[in-house]
């Protein structure tokens, strides 16, 4: 029998995405679950940009912080929350390259670990070299927006899906919101 596919929204500025996408991992490398990765800007071009302390992100912070809970490396993410379209596009050069895994999960980590402003391209070529993709194309397919309409399309999809937040997971025409963790995911899945 094959595995449920589940639709996964998220945004690499949201701390709560990270921690769904954490979840997931396993139950996809044990073949419980199929991820269908779609990109949901948390906050999209032309909405201004903000800092991270933005009473609109505040709570998704503060939620975020109480599920990490003590023991692990703190969130250190700059104080401006950038756009995200040109991360979003990398990951879709990487799998044209079968690396998005790890170009994914890496962009999470800089972002939200390490401080790195992932709106900038040459920021997001460093994170693409050290993923063994080749930073002189990476910067090229990144310049010339190769993926921007596929990006711009996932955020129509979303709204057509109704999808209107990131985290969100969907399956068939059901929906959860926000941060589940693994338990929660196979109830929702029915595995």
């Amino acid at each position: 029998m094959k595995p449920p596919r589940l639709d996964f929204w998220f945004d690499f500025v949201d701390p709560l995405s990270w921690l769904l996408a954490l979840e997931l991992e396993p139950l996809e490398r044990a073949d419980e679950i199929v991820v269908r990765w779609l990109p949901l800007e948390l906050r999209p071009p032309p909405t201004p940009l903000t800092a991270i302390d933005d009473p609109e992100l505040a709570d998704r912070w503060a939620r975020a912080r109480a599920i990490r809970g003590a023991g692990t490396p703190p969130f250190a993410p700059p104080r401006l929350v950038p756009w995200t379209r040109k991360a979003h596009e990398l990951v879709l050069h990487a799998e044209e390259q079968d690396r998005a895994s790890q170009v994914r999960m890496r962009l999470f980590s800089a972002y939200l670990l390490e401080g790195r402003d992932i709106g900038r391209v040459d920021v997001l070529v460093d994170i693409a070299s050290v993923e063994g993709l080749d930073p002189t194309n990476v910067k090229a397919v990144l310049d010339v927006d190769r993926h921007q309409a596929a990006v711009a399309a996932c955020l129509d999809a979303a709204a057509a899906a109704r999808v209107h937040v990131p985290p969100t997971l969907v399956l068939d025409d059901r929906r959860v919101e926000g941060f589940h963790n693994g338990a929660a995911v196979r109830t929702f899945v029915g595995t």
